[in-house]
């Protein structure tokens, strides 16, 4: 019994392992089928959407936790994504400390002297280069500049023991602030933003703060300023910086963006508060939580995405007609958020791939993609179905793009106004820190790696490989033992 297992223990292992790899792959591929069943399924079981602006039914995704976006001039929400989530501000907070800095200082040519306390804060934290000194005097004017333009903690701590007397004081003149211009979530521990669990707002109580900045003729004029020297003071000499919003400055190009306050700590992320006015409206943004990579273009998505749909609701409403055909791009073509060459990109539609298409206006065409009711331009996919689409001289029925007549649908990927920018491939900037890269409309973007499937994979092709591995070592095994004995037998016959 000994010499069997000892003979056959291998083979029986390497089949048990084999038997294994065969059950995991039927299984993976099981789920695949039915998912691919659903799949096919999900378009016909889905209710049905209404065609006309239904682009208005939905914000764009972005990598920001939470967003909000509001009208500057009556503070509707115009999207939001979790707007009332309790969120870490970080030196957003900085906003709400100026405005009642210049609402309890009229003169801010008045002088203040740098405490120990003040100065007394997180050495990791933003400052001044260099940072003020305990005794160091300036004006209240220079402090404002330092603490909304470079982020200074030290003047933000000093302008509120200032007004205030203390922090703890000041503090509660904050609280009762964001409850006068309408928060209702928010809580303030200090003047600049350090993190403190119960020093928390939301991305809707942030957009209201901003907008009541904005609404103070001196805040706006400080928030607008894009450089300043702190000059020469008693320890001293003078401080140059610039401001940090990169879409002020202006290394983050971004249209009519007037005010705003970026934050960051490990707690928040990456937070960016923006005002804009644009086409004769004056929209807010805020994200919260997001990357150093991604907080800049998430607000460009929204003031893009949003500008694209109030310019719609200031004209006649779009006739989209109906046409529930599939397409197929015959190239990879940007998906939009809105029918229009500005608005932001949020997807490739790649050629081959058939989408379903609901309708047509002008020379745009709404598909479904990825669970939303998205846009491409026509003039880039082939119908499958084409008794289904009326028949329009605005439509693009041809593979190449056209120039329709009317001015409002002659908007493709090569036809551009005079009032936009033309978009190359050979145009490219880094996005990063305030600056952006324009990519090639049609360049291939590769699909993101799918870890799970890979590992799903690894699971039945390693344990695939070792059997065939433990058997052929076997087998390697028992011919040069079945060797050996032939040639002791041949020698015991020889004897």
């Amino acid at each position: 019994m000994l010499r069997i297992v000892k003979r056959f223990g291998a083979v029986f292992l390497a089949a048990l392992i084999l038997t294994t790899s065969v059950a995991a792959f039927a299984a993976e591929a099981e789920p695949a089928e039915s998912a691919a069943e659903a799949e096919t399924l999900a378009p016909e079981t889905a209710a049905p959407q209404t065609v006309e602006n239904s682009y208005e039914l939905h914000g764009p995704d972005i990598y920001g936790e939470t967003y909000c976006v509001i009208d500057g001039n009556t503070g509707e929400v115009l999207y939001s994504k979790d707007p009332e989530k309790k969120m870490y501000p970080a030196s957003c907070t900085k906003m709400l400390t100026a405005l009642l800095v210049l609402e309890n200082v009229p003169d801010l040519s008045k002088t203040l002297t740098f405490t120990k306390s003040a100065i007394d804060i997180d050495p990791s934290s933003s400052t001044l280069e260099p940072k003020a000194m305990v005794g160091e005097t300036m004006t209240v004017k220079d402090a404002l500049y330092g603490m909304l333009l470079k982020s200074a903690n030290e003047c933000g701590a000093m302008l509120g023991e200032y007004v205030a007397g203390s922090e703890a004081a000041f503090a509660d003149m904050m609280n009762a602030k964001a409850a006068e211009i309408g928060c209702t979530n928010s809580h303030f521990m200090n003047a600049y933003g350090i993190h403190h669990d119960e020093h928390y707002t939301t991305a809707h109580d942030l957009a209201l703060i901003l907008r009541a900045c904005m609404q103070n003729e001196r805040y706006r004029e400080l928030n607008a300023t894009k450089s300043y020297i702190i000059p020469d003071t008693n320890m001293c000499g003078a401080r140059a910086f610039n401001i940090g919003h990169a879409m002020i400055y202006g290394t983050f190009e971004e249209e009519g963006v007037i005010g705003g306050k970026t934050g960051s700590t490990p707690q928040a992320g990456r937070c960016l508060a923006t005002a804009c006015e644009r086409e004769g409206r004056y929209i807010i943004t805020t994200v919260m939580k997001s990357t150093a990579e991604n907080y800049y273009p998430d607000t460009s998505v929204l003031l893009e995405y949003t500008y694209d749909t109030l310019v719609n609701h200031s004209k006649a409403p779009i006739e989209w007609l109906e046409t529930n055909d599939t397409v197929i791009p015959n190239d990879n073509v940007r998906v939009r958020y809105s029918p229009s060459v500005k608005g932001a990109v949020c997807g490739m539609a790649y050629a081959g791939e058939a989408y379903k298409r609901r309708a047509i206006y002008g020379s745009w065409s709404m598909i479904e993609y990825e669970g939303k009711l998205l846009y491409v331009v026509s003039s880039y996919l082939e119908s499958q179905n084409p008794e289904l689409v009326p028949v329009t001289e605005a439509y693009v029925y041809t593979t190449e793009a056209e120039t329709s007549t009317d001015t409002e649908s002659a908007e493709t990927e090569e036809t551009k106004t005079d009032t936009e920018e033309e978009e190359t491939a050979a145009e490219t900037t880094e996005r990063h820190g305030g600056t952006i890269e324009t990519q090639d409309p049609n360049a291939v973007e590769k699909p993101e790696l799918d870890r799970k499937k890979v590992y799903d994979t690894l699971a039945i092709v390693i344990p695939a490989a070792a059997a065939l591995a433990l058997l052929a070592v076997w087998g390697v095994a028992f011919a040069e033992r079945m060797q050996r004995n032939n040639k002791w037998k041949r020698r015991k016959k020889k004897f």
